[in-house]
């Protein structure tokens, strides 16, 4: 008997990888950090990388695929300096699928960052390594990972200070935009050597600035901004009584969990936090822009592609030339004033003209930008079982241009767990729905964000686009509005007719003492929102009305079933869409 199950359970294991026969699913390729590239890519001579793999793949598919491929990946880190992209000549077909995928159980990172090792102890508690390439003017990182938490850029005032942000005086840019300066308190701004190397945080209403100093003088209180210069919105561009704080000057580095890296030398400075040993840390500096590019063309869209299980890792943004003015769920300014076309936080993946295709059990973390983005002409592809956190914009996006060819439809974003975004640029939301049609947002659990959970529509007014139909179904939003105003829990913009808001089950939004502007609400109904359908949401505990309508009418939309009111009233009539909301039970006991 023994000797029975030993066998079944060699024959199980080898099931799990073993090289496909005529009766499997079809073909597969095998790729381990201990392969080699010049490998056949078989399971017992893998590859070393996954674009070693992808150009094996893109070779079978010139061929004319005949079956399902699968890569299979195995664990370890596969670092990158550059985007994996992935084209037309990488795409599936109507029949046969193209699969990268991670062992079950195995962890398998695709990083975007380079470890900083050489750590040597300095003075006090401060450590020192080399950064390479920083002082050659090849690359110089605005964020840092150490053992997998995000360290804090060296700053004024501290983020854990009693008045972790400065309330400015003053603001003024000329009216020829040759000239920007921010006015503070006399007594706050040090005697700093670098200016031109810092930058400072500015929040706006409900989004917010982030801007690079030319120069400052202390015994005035004035910090002149870097140009070129622009006029951002009026509800967030700097003005007297914003709130602020300024970072990345080597006398900031004042206190445990703080960085700061020398630009002219390449020399990092660190102040562990209790209990690490830089002698065995894992530190990550952030290196490749984007790590995932999916992009097929008009004519030949990448079809019947899918990632499974694959943690995304580390990327790296700069900050745009003249700094970063808010919008609106992390879109900025780009031009001289913030008026269209606008700019937008990139994201760790991207993908343009996919079909068919999925990014299901992945993890996105650690993210200098927005996690993922679907884009233009994005149909019938799925976004399911992800877990997205540490990003510094927004979590999940999908929207393309206005245009009718170009607008996503029928895409399923459903049971991600989505939290801790908007970690860099307070404006971020969890999920962000722009133009799009016949979307589907469900079964999502989403918290703690400075901004909104989930905003649907991307135009001002009533009038008519493509973005109609969209369903957003059984989420469970909750902890949102932790920084800025004017959002909440789902925050909707124009007339979508078709578009359904059922089952949601929404609660503690609050209010920050930093917030500037309107109130923050559970559902907030903005400008030209109209045609939507109400049905069985629940909504309680927000700082202020549980609904709100701006510059709409509650009237342009139905209602039916919906429990809104005490936390313990709702609680008993909505019990049964409670308990039906957020990740359903497969995912709960994975992502929670």
């Amino acid at each position: 008997m023994r000797r029975a199950i030993l066998f079944a359970a060699i024959l199980l294991s080898a099931s799990i990888l073993a090289p496909a026969d005529a009766h499997s699913a079809g073909t597969q390729l095998f790729v381990t950090p201990g392969g080699s590239d010049e490998n056949p890519g078989s399971q017992d001579k893998p590859f070393a990388t996954i674009a070693k793999a992808r150009d094996a793949v893109r070779r079978l598919v010139a061929a004319g695929l005949t079956a399902d491929v699968e890569v299979i990946i195995r664990q370890g880190t596969y670092r990158l300096e550059a985007p994996l992209v992935f084209g037309p000549e990488d795409s599936g077909t109507e029949e046969h699928a193209i699969t990268y995928a991670a062992v079950p159980d195995e962890t398998v990172v695709i990083s975007g960052g380079r470890p900083i090792t050489g750590w040597q102890r300095g003075e006090g508690g401060v450590w020192t390594a080399r950064v390479p390439g920083v002082a050659e003017g090849v690359w110089y990182p605005r964020h840092l990972w150490v053992n997998g938490r995000r360290a804090i850029r060296a700053r004024m005032p501290n983020r854990d200070a009693e008045d972790p942000c400065w309330q400015l005086k003053g603001a003024d840019l000329a009216d020829d935009l040759s000239r920007y300066t921010l006015t503070l308190p006399a007594g706050l701004l040090g005697e700093w050597s670098n200016p031109r190397d810092m930058e400072v945080m500015v929040a706006g209403n409900w989004a917010i600035n982030r801007l690079p100093v030319q120069s400052i003088d202390a015994g005035a209180g004035l910090v002149v901004l870097a140009p070129p210069h622009a006029e951002g919105h009026r509800a967030i561009r700097p003005a007297p009584g914003r709130w602020c704080y300024l970072e990345n000057a080597p006398e900031m580095l004042d206190q445990p969990g703080e960085w700061y890296l020398d630009r002219k030398t390449g020399r990092l400075s660190y102040w562990p936090s209790a209990g690490e040993d830089m002698a065995h840390a894992e530190v990550i500096a952030p290196v490749a822009p984007r790590l995932l590019e999916v992009k097929g063309t008009p004519e030949q869209p990448v079809r019947n592609l899918h990632f499974r299980g694959i943690r995304f890792e580390h990327t790296h943004l700069d900050l745009p030339e003249g700094g970063y003015l808010g919008i609106q769920a992390c879109h900025c300014t780009i031009g001289k004033d913030w008026k269209r076309p606008w700019g937008r936080v990139p994201a760790a993946i991207r993908c343009d003209y996919v079909e068919g295709s999925s990014i299901e059990d992945c993890t996105m973390a650690h993210i200098s930008g927005s996690a993922i983005e679907l884009v233009t002409s994005c149909h019938d592809n799925v976004v399911e079982g992800n877990h997205v956190f540490d990003a510094s914009g927004n979590g999940i996006m999908l929207g393309g241009p206005r245009a009718e060819a170009e607008v996503p439809r029928r895409n399923r974003i459903a049971n991600n767990h989505v939290h801790a975004c908007g970690v860099e640029y307070y404006g971020a939301v969890g999920i962000w729905v722009g133009f799009a049609r016949a979307a589907q947002v469900a079964h999502n659990l989403v918290h703690d964000l400075p901004y909104s959970g989930i905003s649907v529509g991307w135009q001002w007014n009533p009038e008519p686009t493509p973005c109609k139909e969209n369903r957003i179904e059984a989420n469970h939003v909750y902890d949102v509005m932790n920084r800025l105003c004017d959002g909440g829990c789902i925050y909707t913009l124009g007339f979508q007719p078709g578009t359904v808001f059922r089952a949601n089950h929404l609660h503690d939004v609050h209010r920050s003492r930093y917030a500037q502007g309107a109130p923050n609400n559970g559902m907030f109904i903005d400008q030209g929102s109209k045609g939507y359908l109400f049905e069985k949401n629940v909504i309680y505990n927000t700082a202020a009305a549980l609904v709100r309508f701006n510059q709409c009418q509650r009237d342009w939309h139905t209602w039916r079933d919906n429990h809104f009111g005490d936390e313990a009233d709702v609680k008993a009539s909505g019990r049964e869409i409670i308990a039906q909301a957020g990740l359903e039970p497969a995912y709960r006991r994975r992502l929670k």
